[in-house]
């Protein structure tokens, strides 16, 4: 898989937010831009795969254009990253990014595209002008539909959550069977009312997930964030399963339980959340215990996908 971009789009920071998970923004601020290609192999479902980070800069983009056969052939999944920021350049993003997917039609190959929308930060979520300068750059970039499947995401920095929803996202265009494990997920939710369930594998990469379609964007991240920090809690103290609790901006607490899931060498983390009943926590803890009892059928699916 490829991460392509100009240069300072931010292709490196969200790697390292992917990669690191924990504590990456201090070495965020001091990243130096990629000379070339950084290649980096992960395993993902007892997979192995190679992660491509391309150099933005021009020099570099202009090597691998004059012989694309030698840097793109091959490439099965596309992260291309735009620099929302930077208004200036996004035309100059736009023709690269033509270049790089007039290549794959003329030997005939149609990766998947996922395009991120970088440095969508929480201060400028709701700037007009940025929001209006971005739908026109999706407007735009429909015209690919017609040869690659393409899929526009939001991220930051600020907000792992976007980042890894988009890596995830992009990961389960390779696994058709991913989408039994959300679909599982939606059937439980609607018979316990749950807030979120959602399985991950070891490094934070979502398997599969199912929110309450009422959950706002800052609900989401509270709850991401209460997950990372009760998985750091589980691996310190060496733990398979964690209860915890947290409140919500508007006042509302939720309840949710991690648990270790593990098949042969493959560590997954089942999360559930609920919102609690304040006058009857009894009826809370009953509604995640209901939850615990679908287990089995979660791991059937989980098992069936890791084959």
């Amino acid at each position: 898989m490829a991460f392509l971009g100009l240069d300072n789009a931010g292709k490196t920071s969200i790697i390292t937010g992917i990669t690191q998970k924990f504590g990456f923004e201090e070495e965020v601020m001091q990243l130096l831009p990629t000379r070339r290609i950084d290649r980096e192999t992960f395993s993902f479902l007892g997979l192995e795969f190679v992660r491509m980070d391309f150099g933005g800069q021009e020099q570099y983009r202009e090597q691998y254009l004059k012989n694309p056969g030698k840097y793109l052939a091959g490439t099965d999944l596309i992260f291309y990253v735009i620099d929302v920021q930077d208004p200036d350049r996004h035309i100059e993003s736009i023709d690269y990014l033509d270049e790089v997917l007039l290549f794959f039609k003329e030997i005939k190959q149609s990766p998947p595209i996922a395009v991120l929308f970088h440095k969508f930060d929480p201060d400028i979520r709701n700037d007009k002008e940025i929001n209006q300068k971005t739908l026109t750059l999706k407007q735009a970039l429909t015209r690919y539909s017609n040869d690659f499947d393409i899929f526009f995401f939001e991220t930051t920095i600020y907000d792992l959550k976007s980042i890894m929803d988009a890596f995830s996202n992009g990961l389960s265009l390779l696994f058709s069977k991913l989408e039994l494990v959300s679909q599982l997920f939606q059937e439980i939710s609607k018979n316990y009312d749950a807030l979120l369930i959602a399985l991950f594998d070891s490094k934070g990469i979502t398997i599969g997930e199912y929110y309450k379609p009422h959950l706002q964007i800052d609900e989401k991240m509270k709850i991401y964030d209460a997950y990372l920090e009760t998985q750091k809690r589980i691996i310190a103290e060496n733990r398979s399963m964690y209860e915890f609790s947290d409140t919500f901006k508007n006042g509302k607490r939720f309840s949710g339980v991690i648990e270790v899931l593990t098949f042969g060498n493959l560590d997954f983390y089942l999360l559930f959340i609920v919102e609690e009943n304040e006058e009857n926590l009894g009826q809370t803890i009953e509604i995640l215990d209901k939850i615990e009892a679908a287990k089995p059928e979660m791991e059937n699916i989980i098992y069936q996908i890791i084959q």
